[in-house]
């Protein structure tokens, strides 16, 4: 099977669903297809509540209504490559021709290089809701939890899990203190503070050396030789751009790992760009490369990936 179509934005997620609704918005006489290889698409920033703000995984999904109301098509494939010189997507479902293409495939977990990560019982943020379900499932049944990661991320997931009230849940961060990545001393301070007030244990200034059990996750070593009991771990560390797609497509990768695009998020092929997690992000204030992967800048990066397509407008 092939298509066409105007545009092809691939990955259906909070970068992807946005730069499409926003070339609709723009681009009203074009024919726009989607590419996710997700049945259902949960809402990123969401993940952690869903333990008990929010509830179930199915409480936490982007509509697919919003696509035939923005008269969007969708195709439920995975991409595995793109030819730039055909202007060609191959997808497991046959071929796209494209005259503009967005890649927006988000990022994966980032796996940190200790022993002991691929046990049972240890768990990354995946978004993927049949994964998200196996994990809600195993933390009804844990009663010693660690997230390790210090993050937005970590932090929400040990917040939302303490909420359960039978739970023992402990977080262990690198770093002196938790978010101080994002926050100054102070307000990580009172943060930390509310924290505990909850009943989260916080092991700050300390690096995991190893999580052990036989075949599944018993106990996470520290680098100082304490144990702790372990029912389930949740790696909460960050994330890594997924940019195979763009690399195996001759596309320029900078130096952080991310795919290079310039302020129009175009990325080193005219016809191609690229918005979210997978993107490069430069900071307004100081230049620099930002390591920063959230949803409110992957949208506001679709809308002007979304504008620019057929012109520069943003």
């Amino acid at each position: 099977m092939s298509s066409k179509a105007d545009v092809v934005v691939i990955g259906g997620s909070a970068a992807g669903l946005t730069a499409a609704i926003t070339a609709r918005r723009h681009y009203p006489d074009k024919n726009i297809l989607v590419i996710r290889k997700e049945k259902v698409v949960p809402i990123p920033c969401g993940i952690p509540y869903i333990f008990e703000t929010v509830g179930s995984p199915e409480k936490n999904l982007i509509p697919d209504a919003v696509l035939e109301k923005n008269k969007l098509d969708l195709l439920l494939a995975e991409a595995t490559g793109i030819d730039r010189e055909k202007k060609v997507v191959a997808t497991s479902e046959g071929d796209v021709t494209y005259d503009r293409l967005v890649i927006a495939t988000g990022s994966l977990p980032a796996m940190p290089p200790v022993p002991g990560f691929d046990k049972k019982g240890v768990y990354t943020v995946l978004k993927d809701v049949e994964y998200i379900r196996g994990l809600q499932k195993n933390v009804a049944g844990a009663q010693n939890v660690v997230v390790i990661g210090g993050g937005f991320i970590g932090i929400e997931f040990a917040d939302e899990i303490r909420k359960l009230g039978d739970k023992n849940v402990t977080v262990v961060e690198m770093m002196p203190h938790c978010l101080s990545l994002a926050y100054d001393e102070e307000f990580c301070s009172t943060m930390e503070e509310k924290l505990r007030e909850r009943g989260v244990t916080l092991i700050t200034n300390t690096k995991v050396s190893e999580v052990a059990g036989d075949g599944r996750a018993e106990k996470v070593v520290l680098e100082d030789g304490t144990e702790l009991p372990v029912d389930l771990v949740i790696l909460g560390i960050g994330a890594v751009a997924n940019v195979e797609l763009a690399r195996k497509a001759g596309l320029q990768i900078g130096l952080s790992g991310s795919i290079m695009v310039d302020r129009a998020m175009r990325t080193s092929d005219p016809a191609i760009f690229s918005c979210g997690d997978c993107a490069e992000k430069v900071s307004f204030f100081g230049g620099g490369r930002s390591p920063l992967k959230l949803a409110s800048i992957a949208t506001l990066e679709a809308r002007i990936a979304g504008a620019n397509l057929f012109g520069i407008r943003r």
